[in-house]
Formats: C-alpha cells, structure tokens, sequence
C-alpha cells in the first residue's frame, strides 16, 4: 500500500505483525483497535519533546549565562561586557529589592540581626570617564556611598533620621565621643579617700595627698574607654588643674611609663613671700587643656615638676570604633527605642571583635 494522507476524521486500525483482521469484508473496525488522527500527532508531539529534552540536558547542566543583550538570569554569572544594565521603573514603588534571609541572632530580644553583605559592587564602572557622584541627600540607613575621595554613610541620627555622614578611619580622624560632665573627673588628689590612696605607691604622694615632684603616675582611664578589642590607641580631650604648688613648675604628659621627656602642657606659678602682703609664698591656681595620648592600656601618664595637687577632667574621647567607648549606667539604664537599638548594637559589635587581635 502507497503512502497518502489521510483525510481528516478518518482511522487507521493498528494491528500486529501475525494478525489479520478478523472481520469480515465491510465490516467496520472494532472500536478498541482504531486511534484517532489527532491522538497520534498528540503523541508523536511527546516523543519529539521528549528527544529535545535529552538533548537539551547537556546544556542545562553548565552555568547560567547572558549576553550582552539577552535577559538578566540569576543563579549564575552575567556578562554584558561593555554595554550597561539597568533597572529602570516609572513608578514610585522599589524596583529591585536584595534581602538576605540568612540572619544569625545573637541578642534575646532580636534587637539586633547580624547579615552578610546584600549587595556588592566589585569594580567601578567599565569606561566611567568622569567622576560619579552619588546623591547622597536620598540616602538610607546602612547606605555606603563614595564621592570626592570621600566615604558616606546613611546614618540614623535619632528618631530613625536618616543623615548622610562622613566615614573617617583610625588613619587620619577618630571617632569624637563627648564625655558628661558628671563622668568628667578621673583624677582630683585633693578628694582622695583611704581607698584612693592605696592604689598610688606611697612615695608618689605627700601627707597632703599631693603629687610629689618627679613621680610619673597613671591615671586609669578604662572607666570610660576601652581599646583592648580595637585598634588603634585613643586619645582624649583633658582639662588639667594644678593648686597649692609647693614651687612654680610644670605639669607633663608622657607617652607610656618608661618613654623619653614629656610634653609640658600647663605651667603654674608660686608667689614668692617677698611680694606677698602676709610675707608667705601664694600658690596661683593654674588651668590648661590638652589632647593627648593613652598607652596601650588607655592610661594616662602625667608628672609635676614641683609637689601639688593636680585635677584632671576628660571633656571627649578619641577613639576608632564607637564600642571602645564604655557604657555608663545611664546607657545601659536608657528606654527610648532608639538608644536601646545602639546599646544592642555596641553590643553585639563588641562581641564580633572581641576574638580579635588588636593592632597597636
């Protein structure tokens, strides 16, 4: 028998090889042996599909690519080579959102969430002639923009007010953190109790509790700073006082306990009784501010060149990360949801640094 087409509607009765159709001349086929035209091409259509798939397969397996000019895939890397991408919307809604459903809590309220980076550029871009400048005025909380060779960070300034601030490093600035006056005072030796006095070697103090001339002491300043997790060292603003001064002298300030000379920060004087309308020396009150250095351990080391009491206030502290800065009981007593946020977050940042070896 030729090969023809059939016409539409018509069957095609399927048999095996050693049968013969058992009906008789004009008899119609049974039913259950005949198969409609639009069956088979359904079929035939699945064994085709089912060819391209293997097919196919191979390609499947590799990683997800793009030209330039085919659509964005994800799962894969995307080359666009010269030509620029972009997401474009027209209306006021978000037209890409990053999340990062990989979280680690570490704080018993969830205050606080530690995330990997969501979005990471990693290199400027290709044929950018002219500097780009963001717009930093429309930045978020946690935004990172660069411009002018300097670093901008979307911070929240309270009341979850977004500002636009500038990120110094522990390279060229530190981090400015004013001290309350009620915490100012690290050093009165005209106050020192029994218990104060036990902590300085005897002969670094007079009867009087005076600094004896020519005694370098420390002043320890971890009550309101501490470096030990965090590079570099700290520096702090000081207010110095000097009364009842024995002579007129000098008060300096030394880098570590063993360092060379010192830097006089505050000169004082003593009238001599010949001037004097009761014929006895007149200590004048002298005042200075300096900022200066802490050692390795945030101390402060001073000395006078003739015996007095020496008073000294810590007005800000210098520091390279905002979790060296000490919590005082107000902080860690505060209510307002925003205060509570940052001490969750010195917190858990504390924490992060705290395996960490500092470099000094």
């Amino acid at each position: 028998m030729g090969r023809g087409v059939l016409p539409m509607g018509e069957t095609i009765m399927v048999m095996s090889s050693d049968q013969r159709p058992r009906h008789g001349a004009g008899d119609a086929p049974p039913a259950a042996e005949s198969i409609d035209r639009r069956t088979m091409v359904r079929r035939s259509a699945v064994v085709l599909a089912g060819t391209a798939g293997l097919l196919a397969a191979p390609a499947m397996l590799g990683t997800a690519a793009a030209e330039s000019g085919d659509s964005l895939r994800l799962g894969g890397r995307n080359r666009a080579d010269d030509a620029q991408t972009r997401l474009q919307s027209t209306t006021t809604v978000a037209t890409l959102s990053v999340l990062n459903e990989h979280v680690r809590r570490q704080e018993p309220d969830d205050d606080v969430d530690l995330v990997a980076a969501q979005l990471r550029l990693e290199g400027p871009v290709a044929g950018a002639a002219r500097p780009q400048v963001p717009d930093v005025g429309t930045m978020a909380a946690g935004d990172l923009a660069a411009a002018g060779g300097l670093l901008y960070f979307g911070a929240e300034a309270g009341d979850f007010d977004v500002v636009p601030s500038q990120v110094f490093t522990s390279y060229f600035a530190n981090y400015l953190h004013p001290v309350p006056a009620r915490h100012a005072t690290v050093l009165d030796t005209r106050t020192l109790t029994v218990a104060d006095r036990a902590r300085f070697p005897a002969e670094d103090l007079d009867s009087a509790g005076r600094l004896v001339a020519a005694r370098r002491i420390a002043v320890d300043l971890r009550v309101l700073v501490n470096t030990s997790s965090v590079p570099p060292r700290a520096a702090v603003a000081l207010s110095l006082l000097v009364f009842g001064a024995a002579q007129s002298g000098v008060l300096s300030i030394y880098p570590d306990e063993t360092g060379p000379d010192g830097l006089g920060v505050l000169a004082y004087a003593v009238l001599p009784g010949a001037v004097t309308a009761n014929g006895a020396p007149l200590a004048l009150p002298a005042s200075g501010a300096a900022v200066v250095g802490l050692d390795a351990e945030d101390r402060l080391w001073l000395s006078v060149s003739s015996t007095a009491h020496v008073v000294v206030q810590v007005t800000g502290l210098f520091v390279p990360d905002p979790t060296a800065v000490v919590d005082t009981v107000e902080t860690l007593l505060a209510t307002s949801p925003y205060a509570r946020r940052v001490q969750r977050q010195r917190q858990a940042l504390r924490r992060l640094t705290a395996g960490t070896v500092p470099f000094k």
